[in-house]
């Protein structure tokens, strides 16, 4: 039985380059919505395999669009969302003042996501999404004595998981063709040659901290093999510096992470503390480590 997987989609008809979808991976791979509703074939090779993330994906966070609702007004659905909910509301005809249920299908796993009964309408009907991971979905609706109407929407993955396209499909570049090592994370932005002696960049310390806090083949591995590839002018007290410095970073955020399960500090105060302890800490690295953060707090 195949498996699901993620993966990037390299340039493609469908959807941008870098979109991230968990799919089914087997022989044959197909995206079940294609941008309009309807399932399309996809050729393996614009694939590029993503790696599983270590924190959890906020389904709150994750964008929407709808992409089909053959027998209704397309024009007229409209997506709301706010911090606290993501709703699809869809415009009703006048004559249609009942649903009998909802059915809400995720199209990858084939399973029922959701399932809402019966509910009065006056010319538009609120569905609530806020809940639902990432994925493709089609909602039926049952109508009394009419034939039902079916929507299809996609929820896409949050930018701080998509914007790693191009840290994977750079090291996959860099290491095709090379299996007597491990891959070699390369960085987001581009940092400058590093001199001995010099102080370290802010983008040096991010990568620093990327490399000892990454999951995977590496986890928990000394950094300077890796950092050495890419830095080798690097001495092994700067190593060492770099490592400690990590090392505290990473440390603090947890801390704060068990801070804000235990009610000292909210979850909006995290990146901040973070930021003002360790100015030179990146948006990517502060959230990834407070995500990381309270998902151990809370086991």
């Amino acid at each position: 039985m195949a498996e699901n997987s993620l993966f990037f989609l390299k340039q493609n008809e469908y959807f941008a380059e870098g979109t991230l979808f968990e799919l089914c991976d087997s022989d044959t791979i197909s995206l079940p919505d294609g941008g309009d509703g309807e399932a399309v074939s996809i050729d393996r090779g614009s694939l590029l395999p993503c790696p599983e993330f270590a924190e959890n994906v906020p389904p709150g966070q994750c964008p929407v669009t709808v992409t089909s609702f053959p027998d209704g007004d397309l024009s007229g659905v409209i997506v709301d969302v706010t911090l606290h909910y993501q709703v699809i509301e869809l415009p009703f005809a006048v004559e249609i003042d009942q649903i009998l249920s909802v059915t809400v299908t995720d199209r990858v796993h084939g399973w029922q996501a959701d399932r809402y009964e019966s509910a009065s309408v006056e010319g538009k009907y609120r569905l609530h999404i806020g809940h639902l991971r990432p994925g493709f979905y089609e909602a039926l609706f049952e109508l009394p004595n009419r034939v039902p109407l079916r929507l299809t929407f996609i929820k896409f993955f949050p930018k701080q998981f998509t914007d790693r396209y191009s840290e994977i499909a750079q090291s996959t570049q860099i290491l095709s063709g090379r299996t007597d090592s491990p891959e070699i994370p390369v960085p987001l932005k581009a940092i400058k040659s590093h001199h001995r002696g010099d102080a370290f960049s802010d983008e040096l310390l991010n990568y620093a901290l990327k490399l000892a806090t990454e999951w995977g083949e590496n986890y928990g591995k000394p950094i300077k093999e890796l950092i050495l590839r890419l830095f080798p002018e690097l001495s092994d007290e700067e190593i060492a510096s770099l490592t400690k410095l990590s090392r505290d970073a990473e440390y603090y955020i947890y801390d704060l992470a068990t801070q804000e399960l235990d009610g000292k500090i909210n979850e909006n105060e995290i990146i901040p503390l973070a930021v003002e302890k360790f100015s030179w800490l990146d948006a990517y690295n502060a959230a990834r480590l407070a995500n990381i953060g309270m998902f151990y707090a809370r086991k």
